[in-house]
């Protein structure tokens, strides 16, 4: 019904697109169960809505809550992930190879690196080295292919970020889901135990994204980003 194969770009289609095709996913089985002449009628209509820039605006509108949301979880997670992990207080990777990403850093950006008295007297400037340093790498990352791991992560803290910022919509479509069930059913009652098997796994659906999708559950790829991007410095 959408061919998605179009969107070539592999962040666009993971990060943005599949974030909200899930989130109609449970509107669009529903349709699908309850009113098969409705759901292949609305085929072509669906494709003609896509071929003029509709998928491309649900897209958008999936970036647009998580980059809305992101304030939020950097403020949660005391900073952006990829300036954390250079502090001497963060955990992440062991010490002693801080030590050695910290000096190679250094020499590359020509940006002295702060001392641990510094960072503790001043961690706002401190992160400012940090934030220039994590540019750098950035700057010196856009190859896909040669940073192929580092691209993936991206990836993932893009979809998860994208849903945890549509989480609520994801309530709202699997409700409406659930109500395309019910509502016709109300004067008969008439479900059979396909509708019921089908509502539970809606539910099941939506109440697993409620729970589950959390700051958390984003932080995981955002600090696995932060770990492959401070690789980079052994390549450039």
């Amino acid at each position: 019904m959408i061919d998605i194969s179009k969107y070539t770009d592999p962040y666009e289609r993971k990060a943005r697109v599949f974030p909200a095709l899930l989130c109609l996913l449970p509107v669009v089985i529903a349709i699908s169960v309850n009113f098969p002449e409705l759901y292949t009628s609305l085929t072509g209509f669906i494709g003609l809505v896509v071929a003029f820039g509709g998928l491309q605006l649900l897209a958008q509108m999936a970036r647009d809550g998580g980059k809305k949301l992101e304030p939020n979880l950097f403020n949660e997670w005391g900073g952006i992930p990829s300036v954390n992990i250079f502090r001497y207080r963060d955990n992440i990777i062991p010490a002693p190879t801080k030590k050695i990403i910290h000096q190679s850093l250094s020499d590359k950006t020509k940006v002295a690196a702060p001392t641990f008295e510094y960072e503790n007297n001043h961690p706002e400037d401190a992160d400012e080295v940090y934030r220039a340093w994590s540019d750098h790498l950035r700057g010196h990352s856009r190859d896909t292919n040669k940073f192929s791991l580092l691209f993936k992560e991206n990836i993932n803290y893009g979809f998860r970020r994208n849903i945890l910022g549509m989480k609520n919509l994801y309530g709202v479509f699997g409700i409406l889901a659930l109500g395309v069930f019910l509502i016709p059913s109300l004067p008969t009652s008439d479900l059979n135990n396909t509708d019921f098997t089908v509502m539970f796994i809606i539910a099941l659906y939506t109440l697993w994204f409620m729970f589950f999708v959390n700051f958390d559950w984003v932080k995981v790829p955002a600090d696995e980003y932060a770990k492959r991007l401070v690789e980079v410095v052994e390549h450039i």
